[in-house]
């Protein structure tokens, strides 16, 4: 297996991280163990009985003219079974019921999963989100929001900015009040400099942050990195809606140094050679002609071919 750095560049909405290698994984292993030893990020920050702050929203389903259901890729990720066995066994269950994470409106969602993770401070080891940038926006929105957060668990009373009734009745069950924890969160926020790291403060358990951070992420790392204060940032694995393509060989370096080692087996790959324009910061394909994975050259400028097992490319 060719360890290449992180010379392809592809658009990160095309990227998908672990979720779609957890989506398959209930298929190819049965032994989560050896699933959970094999996953750097499980090697490197090991989470013992803990939870996830995870930002996910997932998509409405409808149906087309000929009766399949449709819906978005990481909204049917996120509704099969074998997700939540995957982040069970990883120990990374997201703090979040399913009514915040599909409940239709995205602010009210935000809200509430900002919720949760206050509401399992302790229990929270991971914060993530599939991109940096919803990372970001959610805590920019919790600077706008955290003493109304803080009302809620002291009350114990949903606010009524929250008006979806499956999230305000699955929240319901969640929240109950606590005074003392509203005083934690209140006094935690008020010692901070201008919000640097938030996060840390907030779950005072977390180990890193996870996401997609290269290529069009890569600026918001400043003020991500400003939130997290010291934890570490891991961006995620390499990937495309058709399959995933390498995995981050080294989740501990910064993500702007990040290198992905190509896997082989998920499908067959290709590299369409790409050349700089003298004096620009711009690369065009002189040369269509793709090469094997075997006969790339470390530092040149490719652009990915796939083509999956379905015979997708």
């Amino acid at each position: 297996m060719n360890t290449i750095n992180s010379i392809y560049r592809i658009a990160p909405t095309f990227f998908i991280p672990l979720l779609i290698l957890i989506y398959f994984l209930p298929c190819l292993f049965a032994n989560w163990s050896w699933v959970c030893d094999t996953i750097p990020f499980c090697r490197e920050f090991p989470i013992k009985n803990g939870k996830a702050l995870n930002f996910i929203y997932g998509s409405k389903q409808f149906k087309t003219k000929g009766g399949l259901i449709a819906t978005t890729a990481t909204s049917n990720v996120f509704r099969n079974p074998s997700y939540k066995h995957a982040m069970k066994a990883l120990k990374s269950q997201c703090c979040s019921p399913d009514e915040v994470i599909f409940g239709g409106d995205f602010f009210q969602s935000l809200y509430c999963h900002l919720l949760c993770g206050l509401i399992f401070r302790e229990e929270v080891q991971l914060v993530c989100s599939t991109f940096a940038h919803s990372i970001v926006h959610a805590f920019r929105a919790f600077e706008q929001v955290w003493e109304e957060l803080c009302n809620d668990i002291r009350e114990g009373v949903l606010s009524s900015r929250v008006t979806v009734p499956s999230i305000r009745t699955a929240m319901s069950k969640l929240l109950k009040p606590n005074p003392e924890l509203a005083n934690i969160i209140h006094k935690r926020c008020i010692g901070l400099s201008n919000w640097y790291g938030l996060i840390p403060e907030l779950f005072p358990n977390a180990k890193y942050i996870y996401g997609i951070m290269t290529g069009s992420m890569e600026p918001y790392l400043v003020k991500l990195r400003h939130y997290a204060g010291v934890l570490p940032l891991c961006t995620a694995d390499y990937g495309a809606s058709e399959g995933w393509i390498a995995a981050n060989v080294n989740p501990k370096i910064p993500p702007e140094l990040a290198t992905y080692a190509v896997l082989p087996q998920i499908g067959y790959f290709e590299f369409i050679p790409l050349t700089q324009l003298e004096n620009e910061n711009t690369f065009l394909c002189v040369n269509p002609q793709p090469v094997g994975l075997t006969e790339v050259k470390v530092g040149e400028e490719y652009e990915i071919v796939m083509t999956t097992p379905t015979g997708k490319y």
